[in-house]
């Protein structure tokens, strides 16, 4: 498969999910506000990256422990 082809496999995917968000999201824009809707989808996005650094940093602990050459 081509890499175009991948590429927009990818970018038509993030459209779908983008939809697919604006309909979950869609309650809790309208009930509580746009504002507080940023909050809570960047706080998740947050969480999300500090989960994937703190399994990283534990990975990379074994490495640092390693005799220097």
């Amino acid at each position: 498969m081509s890499y175009a082809l991948k590429l927009a496999g990818a970018a038509i995917a993030l459209l779908l999910l983008g939809a697919l968000a604006i309909v979950i999201f869609v309650d809790i824009w309208a009930g509580v506000g746009m504002g507080a809707a940023i909050i809570v989808v960047f706080g998740g996005l947050l969480v999300l990256v500090w989960n994937v650094d703190r399994k990283d940093k534990a990975k990379r602990a074994a490495i640092d422990e390693l005799p220097p050459i």
